[in-house]
């Protein structure tokens, strides 16, 4: 008997929390999590995409993956067995040889699981996560981004849309938040609306003590209050710094980070980030066509939404709950307030088209 269970990721219009209680469960009681990378270049472009797939047993278990993706795409090859050791991760990939790209930039698929004890249909939307190659005007226009490949997740009725752009000097990102009001920063104040992301190398990981060298470069985006105030961003980590600072309560001011260009604006219930970050201040990420990151994002809207995890929206485990993969701003309640890790796959591509 299959079961079906719904496991939507990006750009579902359903809230947030609803999406965690089921992306973040084992395969039908069984001890096998899976979930599906996003694209990290245009489908049409034949990507190798992969099946993360973990044994979170203590016994070693043999599972087959078959994917299945949208009419009319070709991949190869149709399924693979794989043999997982205890508490074992594996990528699994995929070879996408046909396939069509859409404007909404979701695509449904299907993982069918297979093990000695059941099968389980997975069914999961994906996205391109991406950005293209273009230097953007950081003006507070954003006709520029027309060119970018949006992503898109809700939070109850509020959606978030990011988009990204990348050229030999500098990341940029583009962020829409649909929320009630804009609440901007003051010095020395507690941050209310802002964005806060966090760029590393591909396949780097949170280490697991306070002690560990983090491997990511994270930024805190907010409006200055004040018609004279000025839009500010602030880094609150660098690789190599010990994960942690990560849990300590920072006055943001010694954090500003001037090298960034920032615009923030408000037009009828959309805030606008705009940003640019020089390669510079990342030596550790490589700018190259091609290249694989990772990217993850926190929007705080502490007087609507709350916080909204891209970890989430994308589909990660529970047991990714990581309290050192973000700097601490402000409180948490408990655990179930510990942001997921903030390493998401991302990549560096030279179009959408």
């Amino acid at each position: 008997m299959i079961q079906r269970l719904s496991q939507l990721t990006v750009l579902s219009f359903l809230a947030v929390n609803a999406l965690g209680a089921g992306l973040n469960s084992s395969l039908a009681g069984t001890p096998i999590l899976v979930r599906m990378e996003n694209f990290t270049v245009t489908p049409s472009t034949g990507p190798v995409t992969h099946v993360r797939v973990r044994n979170t047993s203590a016994e070693t278990r043999t599972v087959t993956i078959q994917p299945q993706f949208p009419d009319g795409w070709r991949w190869t090859p149709k399924q693979r067995s794989i043999t997982l050791e205890a508490h074992q991760l594996k990528r699994v990939p995929f070879a996408i040889e046909k396939a069509t790209d859409v404007k909404a930039n979701q695509y449904p698929v299907e993982i069918l699981v297979k093990t000695d004890a059941d099968r389980t249909v997975l069914q999961q939307t994906v996205v391109c996560a991406s950005a293209p190659y273009f230097k953007p005007k950081i003006d507070g226009r954003f006709k520029d981004w027309s060119d970018a490949i949006p992503v898109s997740f809700s939070t109850g009725t509020r959606k978030t849309v990011v988009s990204t752009y990348w050229n030999p000097k500098h990341f940029c990102i583009y962020v829409q938040v649909e929320e009630d009001k804009l609440t901007g920063y003051k010095k020395d104040q507690a941050v209310a609306d802002a964005v806060q992301f966090a760029l590393a190398p591909g396949q780097a990981v949170t280490g697991a003590t306070a002690s560990a060298p983090a491997q990511r470069y994270e930024f805190l985006l907010v409006k200055g209050a004040g018609m004279f105030a000025k839009d500010r961003c602030f880094c609150l980590i660098k690789a190599g710094t010990e994960l942690g600072i990560t849990q300590q309560a920072r006055p943001l001011e010694p954090l500003a980070f001037n090298e960034a260009q920032v615009v923030v604006k408000r037009k009828g219930k959309i805030t606008h980030y705009e940003c640019t970050i020089p390669w510079a201040a990342m030596p550790s990420i490589r700018a190259d066509v091609g290249r694989e990151i990772s990217l993850s994002f926190l929007i705080h809207d502490p007087d609507g939404t709350g916080v909204r995890d891209w970890g989430q929206a994308t589909g990660f485990w529970a047991e990714q709950r990581n309290e050192l993969a973000w700097c601490r701003l402000g409180a948490r309640a408990g655990s179930k307030d510990i942001p997921f890790d903030s390493k998401v796959e991302w990549g560096l591509c030279s179009s959408k088209h």
